[in-house]
């Protein structure tokens, strides 16, 4: 009667492995560094040329193909698509600009 639960308490350490190796991670990219240009006001549109993008996870899953965008400057801009079209991701790589 003890073997589900041994096997049970196996699958828990391991998954909690897995989360505080993730937990100590270390990023490629600081965002606390004080280094570089940091500029006390930015006001400008984004614009986006023939972006590709895939997950290096999924490499045979392309997520965005030849992405044309335009943000301009003091105006509102809403990302639609289904889930998987990569609004977030395209998100993503604008906040890491």
């Amino acid at each position: 009667m003890l073997a589900p639960n041994l096997q049970s308490f196996a699958s828990g350490a391991g998954a909690a492995t897995e989360i505080f190796a993730t937990i100590d991670r270390v990023p490629v990219i600081d965002s606390s560094s004080t280094e570089g240009i940091k500029l006390d006001k930015v006001q400008g549109t984004i614009e986006l040329k023939d972006l590709d993008f895939i997950y290096p996870a999924r490499p045979s899953v392309q997520v965005l193909y030849g992405f044309n965008g335009i943000f301009p400057h003091g105006k509102m801009t809403a990302l639609v698509g289904g889930s998987g079209s990569g609004k977030s991701t395209i998100i993503g790589l604008i906040e890491r600009f």
